[in-house]
């Protein structure tokens, strides 16, 4: 008779753990996760709770290269206005507009890098008729908005009188993080004191780290952290993590947590492992992360009874230190642009300046001084080329998809070329070679005998690079030592980290809004580092 191999000799062979990986970052995916839900939600006014090193707040900061479109009354809709009309060009990925974006974490390191990130950027400087001076050079894009920053440092169980109301407020991979006797503030104070239109909630799914090893694995296989409060027999992908939440579990805190405070929720999860799991387990585990969307429901007396809980639980009351208030001013000629005649001038002589017949439409917008006769909106410059008889908006070739970002514009006629025998002091193309000059000929008239060709070798041009550093989501532990923690991961090596991670690409139904889809991620559960919460 004939035995199979015993549960011992096959849990031998899976004595490490598998190799679960993701692209983007998971950190990326739960970040850009965070940003589709603050697009379809127009949403302009946010606090990250757990800000850690400010990297969701160095995005908010970043302006929008546009402004969302003019009001009638600066430009009129045409009478033929069709579903070809550039009315709207910006509106296939909206851009998000952010007014006023707070931060709070309690690890003064952490803060420090927040403070430096969201500080506003020297730009090019503007003479006395408010036109750039030539001497100065900024890669740093104008901004059509004001946009004002505050950093706190204190926290999450102190009430700040600057949240209440606050429309959107993100907690990414914290709740994990709370002592036991700070967790029982967590929504009273968020969902009840500031009671926001929305809540985006993430935290680290422990179903999905059965994804880590083989379903017959010895449990030796994982590596991780014991639970520290002992109430169970889990490994943690953090040292700090105080629990970690299966699916279920998640979904039943959420659901208890918007009956008890007037919101509806709606739970998914983001990030799912590039390599294919053997065992076939990918679908039934669900993302590394869970996520959640609150929103906001009529209820009365909810903001009271928060402050009466939070009052009851007799916690930490020391208030919230402003650390610093940064105001990015809108560029002094947001929303006054020139009239369209004038744009359409300056665009030609930009075609000219460049030697081309047909430029992009968002590549001719990032020459600042067309973006700032527009006052900051792009319609004032598609409105200008359409109506103007030298110059032609070309969209998308017919049968192809009306992607806006593949408009161009054409000088009707192309660029006539002057007869220039000798290039201008800046420039050194081969293009300013007048037609008819004979390499080693002679100067019809002239006085000069050329004994030698004065043929160019080559021609001297510019090449310039930009190297964009990735950020980093980095963390500040919350502990018992009372920092926040966050973590990150791009390997199976478990390191500590911070409070707080960005969150990023979505994964959850079709019909979600705010999902992107299945996606495959690099990074455990945070920032570019091993770490893995």
């Amino acid at each position: 008779m004939t035995h199979g191999p015993t549960l011992e000799a096959i849990r031998d062979e899976y004595t490490e753990e598998l190799k679960v990986t993701f692209y983007p970052q998971l950190y990326l995916q739960r970040r850009i996760w965070i940003l589709d839900v603050m697009r379809a939600e127009k949403v302009t006014k946010v606090l990250d709770i757990g800000c850690g090193e400010g990297q969701l707040l160095a995005v908010l900061c970043q302006p929008a290269p546009w402004l969302s479109p003019p009001p009638a009354h600066i430009l009129p809709t045409l009478p033929e206005e069709s579903t070809n009309s550039a009315e709207k060009y910006n509106d296939e990925i909206p851009n998000i507009h952010p007014t006023h974006v707070m931060g709070l974490d309690i690890s003064s390191n952490d803060l420090e890098f927040a403070v430096q990130g969201t500080a506003p950027q020297p730009e090019m400087e503007l003479d006395k008729d408010g036109d750039y001076c030539s001497a100065k050079f900024s890669s740093v894009n104008p901004r059509w908005e004001d946009l004002d920053v505050k950093i706190w440092k204190g926290g999450l169980e102190v009430i700040n009188e600057d949240f209440v109301d606050i429309e959107c407020i993100v907690s990414s991979e914290v709740i994990e993080h709370l002592p036991p006797n700070i967790f029982p503030a967590f929504a009273p104070v968020i969902l009840g004191v500031y009671h926001p239109r929305l809540f985006l909630i993430t935290t680290p799914s422990y179903t999905f780290n059965a994804r880590f090893t083989a379903p017959m694995a010895s449990p030796s296989a994982r590596k991780g952290y014991p639970d520290p409060t002992r109430r169970t027999d889990r490994i943690f992908r953090h040292s700090d993590h105080k629990f970690e939440w299966s699916v279920d579990e998640f979904q039943k805190w959420c659901d208890v947590t918007a009956r008890d405070w007037g919101y509806e929720v709606k739970v998914s999860s983001v990030g799912r492992a590039i390599e294919v799991d053997e065992w076939g387990r990918d679908t039934e585990l669900g993302g590394a992360s869970s996520v959640a969307v609150f929103k906001q429901c009529e209820m009365d007396g909810r903001e009271q009874r928060g402050r009466e809980i939070l009052q009851a639980l007799q916690l930490n009351t020391r208030p919230h230190d402003l650390l610093a208030h940064h105001r990015h001013p809108a560029h002094i000629y947001s929303k006054k642009p020139r009239s369209l005649e004038e744009i359409g001038l300056k665009v030609k002589e930009k075609l000219e300046e460049f030697r081309e017949g047909l430029v992009r439409v968002e590549e001719l917008w990032f020459e600042r001084d067309i973006a700032v006769l527009c006052g900051g909106w792009i319609e004032m410059l598609t409105r200008a080329v359409e109506q103007s008889s030298f110059l032609a908006l070309k969209r998308s070739e017919e049968g192809m998809r009306d992607r806006r970002a593949d408009w161009t514009i054409e000088l009707v006629g192309g660029v006539a070329r002057s007869k220039e025998y000798w290039p201008k002091e800046e420039d050194s193309s081969m293009d300013t070679i007048p037609f008819d000059w004979i390499s080693g000929g002679e100067a019809e008239g002239s006085e000069w005998e050329w004994g030698e060709s004065t043929d160019m070798d080559g021609d001297v041009s510019r090449n310039e690079s930009e190297v964009e550093d990735d950020l980093e989501d980095d963390s500040s532990l919350w502990s018992n030592r009372n920092q926040w923690a966050k973590t990150e991961e791009d390997t199976g090596i478990l390191k500590p980290s911070g409070w707080g991670n960005m969150i990023d690409w979505a994964e959850v139904d079709d019909s979600d809004i705010y999902n992107s889809g299945e996606i495959s991620t690099a990074g455990w559960d945070g920032d570019e580092s091993e770490n893995t919460s």
